[in-house]
């Protein structure tokens, strides 16, 4: 999903924008691809985001398995 925005809705979904404005809305749990190994996250594994997260300065993150990743280590495939 290159190009497109990840905006934070509430703690259990995020709304999706692609280029040509076109917006979906995902509810937890949904799936990402882990796109850099992280902790116990491996590349190009898939796993579900349980809860989203937001703090002060706008910055995305997702729990995954009870644990908190920045939203950038991961990609959604979605159809519009």
């Amino acid at each position: 999903m290159k190009n497109s925005r990840i905006v934070y809705y509430d703690s259990f979904s995020i709304a999706v924008i692609n280029p040509s404005g076109k917006m979906r809305r995902l509810y937890c749990p949904f799936l990402v691809k882990c796109i850099y190994t992280t902790d116990e996250i491996k590349e190009n594994s898939s796993v579900y985001v349980d809860q989203v997260f937001k703090d002060p300065d706008d910055k995305l993150s997702y729990m995954i398995g009870g644990n908190l990743y920045a939203y950038s280590n991961f990609r959604i495939s979605i159809n519009f």
